[in-house]
């Protein structure tokens, strides 16, 4: 399957992002529970949407991405921005829950918002 790109810039950048939506802003979920994956994530978006949120967490695989909110919203490549300009900024719980559905469907292993929600609290990294 083919992705879009997808580029990791300072979430402080993104406030003056000029032609694309904040993904954040148009669905996901803010109850992602244990026992959901990916599917029930998405399910949350427009069908419109789905492209550009399948290539941040094919990102975020790709990358390795196990981090907290604080971490997305602070370092200097944190935030994912997909080509034609649309961007994840995401507040400490809502990146939780994108991180809970990327690893709870990669790693078939039961993820919550908490677990992604600081850095502090991250369970252990299951890869290298």
């Amino acid at each position: 399957m083919h992705y879009l790109p997808v580029t990791w810039q300072s979430h402080d950048s993104l406030d003056t992002h000029e032609g694309g939506f904040n993904l954040d802003n148009l669905g996901g979920t803010y109850s992602f529970q244990q026992g959901m994956r990916w599917p029930d994530y998405l399910a949350g978006y427009a069908v419109e949407w789905h492209p550009y949120l399948e290539a941040i967490r094919q990102s975020i695989l790709e990358r390795q991405v196990w981090t907290g909110g604080d971490w997305h919203q602070h370092n200097s490549a944190g935030a994912p921005v997909v080509a034609g300009g649309h961007f994840m900024a995401c507040s400490f719980r809502s990146w939780g829950d994108l991180l809970a559905a990327v690893w709870s469907s990669e790693l078939n292993r039961d993820f919550s918002y908490l677990d992604f929600y600081m850095d502090g609290y991250l369970p252990a990294r299951p890869f290298c």
